[in-house]
């Protein structure tokens, strides 16, 4: 009896620490997934399918610490651990396919009380997880968010803008919310919450869908950037000069004009007044940037305007707080002229157009299918542009990440 009593301690005691040691594990990989999708994680920072055991690293700096801290945070006894992760189909799922998957695997070895004088000093007990992380693409590539403007949405003209993999969503209850006329084409899914008018030989393809749900601002969250002072007064660069220019505040704006070429060291660009005027032949060039159009004091804001047979070739920062976004209007000012790409300007800007609660015209073109999106309080197309959605959220910040266990 004393030896089936011992038994069952032991045996219990076993349990107790197996369901320790699976907390362990499951808390181990949900949260080495949350710290991979909140950081862009894909395999980036440790070695896919190779494994890695804990040590103690505070504060972590890739997803694998982070879930060890949580693996061996809470043992009696002490708890080991390995961590892997990789970005194929996880082994042994069925039904889900996240973009990166974590295992945790967590052991301890448990000293036995009563069955140690029958040989069996002690018992191995381990557990696993897996948690995985899944992007969701954003729904648009084009988001126009006046809550009644007629023609909140205007193609015109002989544009033809094709919105591959993602969709376009009209916030204005107006009967003629949506406008497309001329020869003009919309390819992909078009949501209205007021009504379309498509006149002439124009078409949307498929048809719009009208007396849809609002969307929200999918950027109504961002933060705008703090910032004090001045680092350049109104910055002018021309007569075909070239210049290479740093982040920073530029009180009275940026402008490159006359054949000039100015290229952008990568940051963010502080516009405190004058926005941004790129007219005239001029280059513009520049990676991993973001401009927020603001003003203070006496400055006086004005728009983002790229006329005149210029060539731009901008991207967005792929990491960070503005991951994604190319343009930021400052969402509690607003200007009476349009942000506006127009007349034979070309080249490729990478990113998200994001002028809230003021007007976007886009009369130029882009040179090839560019991932990027349209955020703004109307949007006019007359030019032509095929718009491809970001699947990964990597290049325009739009994209949902989720994380959660799965096994």
């Amino acid at each position: 009896m004393f030896g089936v009593a011992g038994l069952a301690i032991d045996l219990g005691w076993a349990y107790f620490l197996k369901a320790r040691v699976q907390t362990a594990a499951d808390a181990a990989a949900s949260a080495a997934a949350v710290y991979a999708a909140g950081h862009s994680d894909s395999c980036a920072s440790v070695s896919c399918n190779v494994a890695y055991t804990c040590i103690g690293t505070t504060p972590p700096t890739t997803s694998l610490q982070a879930g060890c801290l949580y693996a061996t945070a809470d043992g009696t006894p002490a708890f080991s651990a390995t961590m892997i992760e990789n970005n194929t189909v996880p082994p042994g799922v069925t039904g889900n396919t996240p973009s990166l998957w974590i295992r945790a695997t967590v052991s301890t070895t448990a000293p036995n009380l009563f069955l140690y004088g029958s040989g069996y000093q002690t018992a191995s007990i381990a557990a696993q997880a897996t948690a995985g992380v899944t992007v969701i693409p954003a729904g648009s590539c084009i988001y126009v968010l006046s809550p009644n403007a007629a023609s909140a949405l205007a193609v015109t003209g002989t544009s033809s803008i094709s919105t591959s993999g993602c969709g376009v969503y009209v916030n204005s209850s107006s009967a003629t919310a949506a406008v497309v006329s001329g020869s003009s084409t919309i390819s992909g899914v078009v949501k209205v919450v007021g009504g379309a008018s498509v006149t002439g030989t124009s078409s949307i393809t498929p048809a719009a869908t009208t007396g849809a749900s609002p969307t929200a601002d999918p950027l109504v969250n961002l933060p705008a950037p703090t910032f004090s002072g001045c680092d350049h007064t109104n910055y002018l660069l021309s007569n075909a000069n070239t210049a290479t220019i740093s982040p920073g505040v530029y009180c009275g704006g940026i402008r490159a004009i006359g054949n000039s070429r100015l290229t952008l060291n990568p940051g963010n660009y502080i516009l405190d007044g004058g926005g941004l005027t790129v007219s005239n032949s001029a280059w513009l060039t520049g990676s991993h940037v973001m401009f927020y159009n603001t003003k203070t004091g006496s400055n006086t804001i004005a728009p983002v305007s790229i006329t005149g047979n210029v060539i731009v070739t901008l991207s967005a920062p792929t990491s960070g707080a503005y991951q994604g976004v190319v343009f930021f209007q400052d969402r509690n000012l607003t200007y009476a002229s349009a942000n506006t790409i127009a007349n034979s300007s070309t080249g490729v800007i990478t990113g998200v157009y994001y002028f809230p609660t003021t007007a976007f015209n886009f009369t130029g073109n882009t040179s090839t299918a560019t991932k990027a999106a349209f955020i703004a309080q109307t949007v006019a197309i007359t030019g032509s542009s095929t718009l491809l959605n970001d699947t990964t959220g990597s290049l325009t910040g739009l994209a949902k990440t989720t994380a959660a266990l799965i096994q």
